[in-house]
Formats: C-alpha cells, structure tokens, sequence
C-alpha cells in the first residue's frame, strides 16, 4: 500500500505490505514512528520498538523486539497479547506473533505542540471564502482548516502539510491540466529540450518514496535522462512534520544542489528516521552535504521555501494526488508504477 498524504495526517501513517525491498527496515521506521497511535500513549510511554526478528524455536513467523524500561517489564509481558494483535492491526495483515522484551532506556516523550487559539475574526473571513461550497460537512471542514492555517501558518504547516485544503484548490482545479507540464519554480533534473515529461510526487518520509530513488532514478537516469529522452520534476508531496522539515532542508541546497540533496536525503531515510531526535540528524545530515548548520536553520524559517512546499502540495491537489509516491508521465496519471521496467514499458508506450 502506498503512503495516503491526507489521511496520513493526525492517525496512523501508511500501512506496509511485507514483500517489498528492505521491507522489514522500512515497516520498523513507520512503526517506531507511529508507536503511540499503534499502542496507545500509556504503553508508548514504557515502550519502543527495537527490531523486527524471525521466529526462533517452533514458533512461526517473526517476533518483535521491544525495548522496555525495566520497571514496567513484567505488565508489559502480561500486555504482550494485545501488543501483537495491534500491530498487526497497523499493518493491516499478520506481521508477528510474538514479542519479545529486553530492557532499556525509553526517551521522554516530547512536548505536546502548542494548541492554536481560535480566531473568530480569522473564522469569519474564512468563512465568507467557502460559502459557495455546497456540502455542508466539507464547507464546515475546509473552514477549520483554512482558519488554522491562517492564524498559524507555519506552525499548522509543519505539522501536516498533507492537510492543506482551502477554498482556492477547489476552484484552481478547473486550470490543474497547466500542472501537468513543468512550472516556474519547479526542480527539473535533464535537458530543457527533453520530449518526455515525468513528474514525481514525492514525501521524504514515504519508504516507496526513497525505493524509487534508490532503485529507479539510477536506471532512469542513465538511460532516458542523461539520454536527453526524458526530464523529471520533483514536487513535494510531505505528509508529515518531519517531511516538511526534509522539504525545507532540500530547498536549502538550491537549484545546483537541489537533487544531490533529494538523493541524500532518500538514501539515509532510515538513518534520521530511526535517530533520538529525527529533526536534529535532518540537520547533521544537509550539513554533511555542505550545508551549514546556520543555513540549515534559516531555511527552516525560511517563508519564500515554504511558499514553494505549499505550491507543490497544492499542484498535486489540484491532479488529485492523494499518495506518494505519485508519477505523471507526459500528462497521464500513473500512481505508483512500479519498478524501472514498468516504467520504461509506459514511455515506450506514450513517449515522444
């Protein structure tokens, strides 16, 4: 299953198929990620995932390896039925059958985000710019939300970007066919002459994301990029606040470096992902890159960088992105198509 940008935000992230490259890396990093919603904020608070393992002895299937501060070990064993049912809930098929504890440091949890006050004065306005949508339930929902990023622009942004949704993108849906060729603004790796067009969607956090950079671009570039046969676009699709933070952190590489950064980024997923503090090994990570920590935290703040992350999100809006990662391919939707062979089979069906 691919990563749902929308519905992502404020529950469970996407659901992992087992059968994937390197699948049972990238399940641990969503399942660490998403710990507390999976068993809930009272045992999240005792508990961390450690490891996926194969089952040992005559227990089939795998176990997994949960990290336990010592003191709750003995109500966690008693807990360890429930914990095996919800994640293999999370996953939506049976991923394992037991857990197995060892003891360790759990990190203190961080800070709730600081809840937005309301503004009725911001409401009204809103309001007045979804009257003319007719459902009630979605007039009513696009109100809160374009309210909350009005009021709190940055901080709603970073914290789900894959739940930008106002008035103006349902009306800017009638002009989406534009979004299908390369923008003002866009990245575009190959020559500007290229007769073919492919347009990624794309969040840092999304595991199928970084395979396709991984173990597509390499072959997609050698031999249609570098061909002058084909130009990429990448557009950011982020689906969360850590992937809005990835975003804001490639555009600080600049159009030179730009995909030097995207490759950078995808490549040590797991690495920040998986890291003590995730937003901080981001920051170690671009820096490595010949970022410095000072640009790093600037770009951060950076309003011009997070127009252009809004104007990504709400191209793909406009197309009816709802998943990353999703392909255009000279103006027709693909989804996720899959492996290079997959790929090369649609542009020798619809390339100029």
């Amino acid at each position: 299953m691919r990563e749902n940008g929308f519905r992502a935000i404020g529950g469970l992230a996407q659901k992992l198929t087992s059968g994937m490259a390197k699948g049972r890396g990238a399940s641990l990093v969503r399942l660490k990620a998403d710990w507390p919603a999976v068993v809930g904020p009272e045992l999240a608070r005792t508990t961390r995932p450690d490891a996926l393992l194969a089952g040992r002895g005559a227990r089939a299937g795998k176990a997994l390896r949960l990290k336990v501060a010592g003191a709750a070990a003995l109500e966690v064993q008693h807990r360890s039925g429930q914990i095996v049912e919800r994640v293999n809930a999370y996953f939506g098929h049976k991923v394992i059958d037991d857990v197995r504890i060892v003891q360790g440091v759990i990190p203190a949890p961080r800070p709730a985000p600081r809840v937005q006050r309301r503004d009725p004065a911001v409401e009204q306005a809103v309001a007045s710019r979804t009257a003319a949508v007719e459902d009630p339930g979605l007039r009513a929902a696009l109100t809160r939300l374009g309210a909350r990023i009005t009021a709190g622009r940055r901080g709603f942004l970073l914290g789900g970007l894959g739940a930008l949704c106002v008035a103006d993108d349902l009306r800017a849906q009638s002009s989406a066919a534009k979004f299908l060729d390369p923008q003002p603004g866009d990245h575009v790796l190959g020559r500007p002459d290229a007769p073919n067009v492919l347009i990624d969607y794309a969040s840092f956090t999304c595991p199928h994301c970084a395979t396709f950079n991984n173990a597509v671009m390499p072959a997609l570039k050698r031999d249609w990029i570098d061909t002058g046969k084909l130009k990429l676009v990448h557009r950011h699709f982020p689906s969360d606040a850590l992937a809005t933070r990835a975003s804001l952190l490639a555009e600080c590489a600049g159009p030179e470096g730009f995909f030097a950064a995207v490759d950078t980024l995808f490549r040590t997923q797991v690495q920040w992902m998986t890291a003590a503090d995730p937003a901080a090994e981001l920051m170690t990570v671009l820096v490595g890159q010949g970022v410095s920590e000072a640009e790093a935290q600037a770009c951060v703040a950076n309003d011009r960088l997070l127009d252009k992350v809004i104007a990504d999100v709400q191209s793909g809006q406009a197309l009816g992105v709802n998943s990353t990662p999703t392909v255009f391919i000279n103006e027709q939707g693909y989804g996720n198509p899959g492996g290079i062979d997959a790929i090369a089979a649609i542009l020798r069906q619809v390339g100029r």
